[in-house]
């Protein structure tokens, strides 16, 4: 595959090749490109290009404006190492030249070039903050000019002069004919058992023991060493943290009261084994987590234990922002391994969250959401476990991820996540698992309470469709460039959304979900209720399916109730998706002016993406429907309506819609002027007629095989929805009255139980 003209940039930069940088300066304005957050001169300053800095950087330093364009793993890592602790100031903000200059200590330079350089109040605004986070210095402007503040020595500037004063020494003694002794004038790094922090060389790449607890007063940048705790503690004061970890840590427990412990964990560093306990009481305007803002290695093993609260505050300059934070990690995230020319994904296995009486408090401009493990998922988390208790107002909670571009497999969510928002501008969101899923959940259980409330005023907003959501496993699962999915995942906590003015949603697994669900379950009660005339919605796997469900069951008790629109099904209360081997028993209670209840599913939909089908199903619920204020009802065993859609052919017009064939209903219907019908309450007048449809020339039944088993009402359609009408009473379509011993008989319900069985 030929490399993109940013891989060529980026390529050209680290060898340094003048030619390949010219060549591609005739075909673009590659000197205005800005690979993510870094513009072409800063990455030459970065890689230490020394020719093309020759040819360019008088040019450069004036550039003023970027062209974007996607950024390199490989560069982040680089730029996270240099930058150590000042890499909370580039969460999404660009390092401009100047900054990367004093990032690599580079401050001759800075001061040469600092007065022909494009520059803002901002620039020099970071500038100052760089500088004061590395040395505690300070940094000042007179006219054009930057006057920077002389700072002490390095370690390996030290240790250049002491060498350099040791081989002249030697000199004069070789040269006066003295005798020579061997004298070691550079501290060696102890290795080994260690007793104070003086001991420890965190830059070397030694191994240490810890004989006894150490505490660490300030930050250091980088961790190269492996530092085994052997059960003592590594005691972090005042906001101290370990920079950049590029070695191993493990068999230890670390006390920290702020920030992250780790801003960088690279790709081949670890931590195993260890214990974070956090007392926090945190207040952010950035991103962030508790133990590491960066993992490119593997959190193995690692206990977190937190207690006090989070606040997510509006940016200073009052833009709106997305924060994201996570309990453990804020981005989990990969890079190329140019040995083994393949990508190093971030690892977080085997780890337990314990919140204890944890608070979130966000303001509505931040748009604050944290995940119980992590934020970002771009690798894998796997088999970790959270528990206790965690309370939000204006704050999404996912109990594992935030959003999840990566694989989250055998997690399990036991915490009660709790949010109640009064913001009329918010819309209140809490899931078991994740909330946003762009790839992989597998085999994940969800035990924990979730509960939403949103008790705010009406929004001002049209645009704002103001709505609180509670889901067992996801909000969205959601289908982009890759086919995503939610497979093996278990929810058996109870699950209640409740809305004062806005839209009550709860559901078992997944909300709403365009890419597919197989082999979930609902075990819990799920409760969804809005008052003020708004929509309710509840499914026992998903509110809204526009992907697939497969093997998929539901057996807790659903309930939904305010004075509007009300839609409720044992699977999906909204389907545009091909249900295929499901199952559905428990109670669907609903009290609404307008209801669309099923056991399968509550609406059937059709359009030019697909249509709502149930194939191979049971349902053996209770419905109970109430209508209120004299509106109407549609309840069926596996679908309360199924729609059609008119369609233009060469013949005029044609029909099209859902359908339900080869399934079963063996439940009960307690009718109050509902419409009601053991396979389908309502349905197009034309599927229903005609009730054949043709794909490559050959005929296929909207309405086929289907079985019931009901005492009350001998009939499979309730009725049918024409462009003139409701037509009530119509005749049994493509199912079978039996009763409940003879449909379990049948070769249809066998077989679903077969599948549904099988592993």
């Amino acid at each position: 595959m030929a490399q993109s003209i940013e891989q060529r940039l980026l390529q050209a930069i680290k060898t340094d090749d003048i030619g390949a940088y010219g060549a591609l300066a005739e075909t673009a304005r590659i000197g205005e490109y800005r690979l993510g957050r870094f513009p072409v001169l800063s990455l030459m300053y970065l890689y230490k290009s020394r020719k093309l800095l020759a040819a360019n950087e008088y040019e450069l330093l004036r550039v003023s404006t970027y062209v974007k364009k996607n950024e390199p793993a490989e560069i982040s890592v680089k730029f996270s190492s240099a930058a150590g602790k000042c890499l909370r100031l580039y969460c999404g903000e660009v390092v401009s030249p100047l900054e990367m200059l004093l990032i690599l200590d580079k401050t001759k330079r800075l001061t040469k070039v600092f007065p022909n350089a494009h520059t803002t109040e901002q620039i020099k605004s970071r500038l100052q903050a760089i500088y004061s986070i590395k040395y505690a210095l300070g940094v000042r402007f007179e006219g054009k000019s930057i006057v920077i503040d002389k700072r002490p020595l390095s370690y390996r500037e030290k240790k250049k002069i002491i060498t350099l004063c040791l081989c002249s020494a030697l000199g004069v003694a070789v040269v006066v004919g003295v005798p020579t002794i061997t004298v070691s004038l550079i501290p060696k790094p102890v290795e080994g058992e260690v007793n104070e922090l003086s001991d420890i060389n965190f830059s070397a790449k030694k191994e240490y023991i810890l004989k006894s607890d150490i505490t660490l007063n300030e930050s250091v940048d980088v961790v190269n060493c492996t530092i085994k705790g052997n059960g003592h503690k590594l005691i972090l004061r005042d906001g101290a943290a370990l920079g950049t970890l590029n070695g191993k840590l493990t068999g230890m427990t670390i006390e920290c009261s702020g920030g992250a412990v780790f801003y960088t964990v690279s790709s081949g560093a670890s931590v195993t084994g260890v214990t974070v306990n956090v007392d926090a009481d945190y207040e952010y305007n950035q991103s962030a987590a508790l133990v590491a803002t960066v993992n490119y290695g593997k959190l193995d093993g690692v206990t977190v234990n937190v207690h006090g609260s989070l606040a997510a505050t509006e940016s200073a300059d009052g833009s709106v922002t997305e924060l994201a934070f996570g309990g453990i990690v804020q981005n989990n995230s990969y890079t190329f391994n140019t040995q083994t020319e393949a990508y190093d994904f971030g690892v977080i296995k085997n780890c337990t969250v314990n919140y204890s009486q944890f608070d979130l408090t966000g303001a509505t401009g931040a748009n604050a959401s944290f995940g119980g493990v992590v934020a970002v998922n771009n690798g894998y988390v796997l088999d970790c476990t959270v528990s206790g208790d965690i309370n939000a107002d204006t704050f999404d909670v996912g109990g594992v991820c935030y959003v999840n571009y990566g694989e989250i497999s055998g997690c399990v969510n036991g915490a009660d996540i709790i949010q109640r928002s009064s913001e009329s501008e918010w819309n209140p969101i809490a899931c078991g698992i994740v909330i946003n899923n762009a790839y992989s959940v597998e085999n994940c259980r969800n035990t924990g309470k979730i509960s939403v409330a949103s008790t705010g005023e009406k929004s001002e907003s049209e645009d704002n469709e103001h709505t609180a959501v509670a889901t067992g496993i996801a909000y969205i699962n959601r289908n982009a460039d890759l086919v995503t999915y939610i497979k093996n995942c278990e929810n058996t906590g109870d699950v209640e959304s409740y809305a004062v003015n806005g839209n009550a949603y709860a559901a078992g697994i997944c909300t709403s979900s365009s890419g597919g669900i197989e082999r979930c379950g609902n075990f819990g009660a799920i409760k969804a209720i809005a008052d003020n005339g708004y929509q309710t919605c509840v499914g026992g796997i998903a509110d809204y399916a526009y992907g697939y469900i497969y093997k998929s069951s539901n057996g807790g008790d659903l309930s939904a109730s305010g004075r509007g629109t009300a839609y409720a099904g044992g699977i999906s209360a909204y389907a545009r998706a091909q249900f295929l081997y499901c199952a559905s028993s428990g109670e669907i209670t609903v009290t609404a002016k307008s209801v669309c209840a099923g056991g399968i599913f509550g609406v059937s939909e059709v359009d030019n993406y697909g249509r709502g089908t149930a194939e191979f199903c049971i349902s053996e619920n209770r419905l109970d429907v109430t209508v209120t204020d004299g509106g109407a009802a549609y309840v069926g065993g596996i679908a309360g309506i199924v729609s059609e859609q008119q369609f233009s052919s060469s013949g005029g017009v044609a029909y099209h819609g859902g359908g339900v064939t080869d399934s079963c209903f063996i439940g009960e219907c307690v009718k109050q002027n509902v419409y009601f019908g053991n396979i389908v309450g309502a349905c197009g007048f034309n599927i229903y007629t005609n009730n054949l449809y043709y794909s490559n020339g050959v005929g296929y039944p909207y309405f086929d095989g289907n079985y019931y088993a009901d005492n009350n009402a001998f009939k499979a359609f309730g009725a049918a929805l024409s462009s003139d009408g409701l037509v009530p009473n119509v005749a049994d379509k493509g199912a079978v009255y039996l009763s409940v011993e003879q449909v379990k008989n049948t070769e249809t319900y066998k077989t679903i139980v077969s599948e549904l069985e099988k592993e």
